[in-house]
């Protein structure tokens, strides 16, 4: 129990932070060796949140706790006690506040914090340190420099009381009542003997002007304000260097990396509105697919802040966009209900969603490496444009990136332009293959004849990426076209693949196969013809006329397990041994036994290939009989 608070010992409690909670500590204080300083950014980056969340609560709501308290931070060092105090007059806590919100930190992610320090290169200091603020654990970093931290909060609701919240960081905190009649909160630090450059207040105004100098609230050491709280956004731009633009982005995102790109928006007509745009180098994928995405900017009206997940400030396609955004003709009372049908914010959403794309396509013009490194975290975002917003889609379609067959580096994408500039004259279709993954769609069969002649087939692997070709219909006046479709026309040259190195003999056991094949597979196929497509493969399943790919229906039955798909249609290669084969035996016995059993198995080699079985137990007799009949031969040779 601190000596700094006079409370009931009878409203003491005692209380242990889970393992996992124990485990992240340790890490913080015995891992991070250096930028100690770290941890003042992020108890003052706190501190701005609570002043931001009770100035808003302020403009509705005048039942508060001191409504005129002033809204500053006050920083207080002294060396003889060997503390740091930061006082803030924000928001505060209640006790239950507090417990969840300090008292227990797995609700922010700590395990897989811990686990990822752990993994971090035990010299990269700098990699340690982005994971504070991207698993939102900022307040814990206290403990790099503490040796004890005594919490006292009260919050704006005038009937809560004070709370003292108290740890040295060993695995255990108590909660108390606190004496604290002024709401917001105290952070006491007592710095440990090898962090003593913190009780010098000339490093302390330091660290405040390198990596808070952007805070709107006056940051105020022994009496003296420190920073300059003009809001960045409302600077001149050729005022603001690239430091504090990144400084501004993590204190915004808590990324230690710098971020990709930026748009720094000043709007005075026909509305008046700043902005300042970042795109993240990267994002964990739990934010951008959540099952509940939200757009993660900072909304201010008139510099006060008003909320931080307006979602009708850009549309979800570009949800990985986080920064600020301040206008001036909103009212100050305006509330989420009413933002959807506020004519103002139509007009900064239209802005934002322009200058984004803006930022894009000047990234693609002058920097086509920097461009895929953005296309590779946020790609499979950005494609939803295409498919849910039709004013954007040619836009859109421009930045759009496929892996493709005519490229061998795996990690090398095309744009649609590209794919344009390089086709053959007489091509007229945009040709793709949707499948799970890009090694899965190489490695198809439906390939080989577009191989052979030099066919560029773009590689759809994304759940999004048929919705965007329905979306999109075509590119540069080509229409796309799937190349599993029944109805596929390659042109001329199809019947010299079809028919080369077949004699009519071999032509007529052909038709008299595909006769018997469609009688054995009704029911398990729509129909049986002779292949256009194929090379070195027996035999294919394609989607029948008018009917899905397998791609989309796999989609659709991973939405619904009762979807029923459709047949789909059996092509079979003339020229490949084992059809002409079948071809043989069907006219030499066409009551022959095996004949059934490989008809199936012609279907289920190709559902093998795709990693899908219908019928195990079938498949396994059939390999059977032709593993006792191959061994059979094999001994009789020998």
């Amino acid at each position: 129990m601190s000596e700094d608070v006079n409370a009931d010992e009878a409203q003491v409690e005692e209380r242990t932070f889970q393992t996992e909670v124990q485990q992240l500590l340790h890490l913080l204080i015995h891992s991070l060796y250096t930028q100690k300083e770290i941890f003042l950014r992020e108890l003052i980056s706190n501190a701005s949140d609570a002043l931001d969340k009770i100035h808003h609560r302020a403009l509705t709501d005048k039942n508060v706790l001191d409504p005129d308290a002033e809204l500053d931070i006050e920083i207080e060092v002294s060396s003889s006690n060997k503390t740091l105090t930061i006082r803030d007059r924000g928001i505060g806590m209640t006790r239950d506040e507090v417990n969840e919100n300090i008292g227990t930190i797995a609700r922010s992610g700590s395990a897989e914090f811990a686990r990822k320090l752990a993994e971090t290169d035990a010299e990269d200091e700098q990699e340690k340190l982005k994971l504070i603020g991207q698993f939102g654990v900022g307040f814990y970093s206290v403990f790099m420099a503490a040796d004890r931290v005594v919490l006292t909060t009260r919050s704006a609701d005038p009937d809560a009381e004070a709370v003292m919240w108290e740890s040295t960081g060993d695995g255990s905190y108590t909660l108390a009542q606190a004496d604290k009649a002024e709401r917001g909160t105290e952070i006491k630090i007592y710095i440990r003997s090898d962090c003593e450059e913190f009780l010098d207040a000339h490093r302390v105004e330091a660290v405040i002007r390198k990596h808070s100098d952007f805070v709107s609230y006056p940051i105020k050491v022994a009496g003296k304000q420190v920073n300059d709280t003009a809001a960045l956004w409302t600077r001149p731009r050729n005022e603001i260097t690239d430091e504090q633009y990144n400084e501004f982005y993590t204190h915004l995102t808590g990324d230690q990396d710098e971020p990709l790109a930026r748009e720094h928006v000043v709007v005075d007509v026909p509305i008046q509105f700043y902005a300042v745009l970042f795109i993240p180098k990267h994002s964990p994928a739990q934010w951008l697919f959540n099952p509940d995405p939200k757009i993660s900017l900072n909304l201010h009206v008139k510099r006060v802040f008003i909320q931080d997940d307006c979602k009708d400030l850009l549309p979800l396609w570009l949800r990985f966009v986080r920064g600020v955004v301040d206008c001036d003709d909103l009212p100050l009372n305006v509330s989420r209900e009413t933002l959807q049908q506020n004519p103002v914010i139509a007009k900064v959403r239209a802005t934002l969603v322009r200058r984004v794309l803006g930022m894009l396509e000047n990234m693609v013009k002058k920097d086509e490496e920097q461009y895929l490194t953005f296309w590779r975290a946020y790609g499979a975002v950005l494609k939803e444009g295409v498919a849910m917003e039709f004013e954007h889609k040619d836009q859109l379609a421009g930045l759009l990136r496929y892996h493709s067959s005519l490229e061998d580096d795996p990690e090398a994408y095309v744009s649609l332009q590209t794919y344009v500039d390089r086709v053959q004259s007489e091509q007229e279709k945009i040709y793709y293959l949707a499948g799970e993954s890009k090694e899965s769609i190489a490695q198809s069969p439906l390939l080989e004849t577009f191989r052979k002649r030099g066919l560029e087939v773009l590689y759809l692997d994304e759940p999004v990426d048929e919705w965007v070709i329905q979306g999109l219909q075509q590119y540069s006046n080509k229409e796309f076209q799937a190349v599993d479709a029944a109805d596929l026309d390659l042109g001329a040259e199809e019947e010299e693949v079809k028919l080369e190195g077949v004699d009519d003999e071999a032509k007529a056991e052909t038709i008299e196969l595909i006769d018997f094949l469609k009688k054995q597979l009704e029911g398990r196929v729509s129909d049986v013809v002779e292949s256009k497509r194929l090379i070195d493969s027996p035999c294919v399943l394609v989607a029948a006329q008018g009917g899905m790919s397998q791609n989309m229906e796999r989609l659709m039955k991973m939405a619904d397990r009762d979807f029923e798909g459709s047949q789909r249609q059996l092509e079979i290669n003339p020229k490949h041994d084992i059809i002409r084969n079948m071809g043989a035996v069907l006219k030499r016995d066409r009551d022959s036994a095996q004949l059934t059993d490989w008809a199936h198995f012609l279907v289920d080699f190709v559902l093998l290939g795709e990693g899908k079985v219908d019928d195990p137990q079938r498949i396994g007799r059939t390999l059977q009989v032709i593993m006792g009949a191959a061994t059979a031969r094999a001994a009789e040779e020998d």
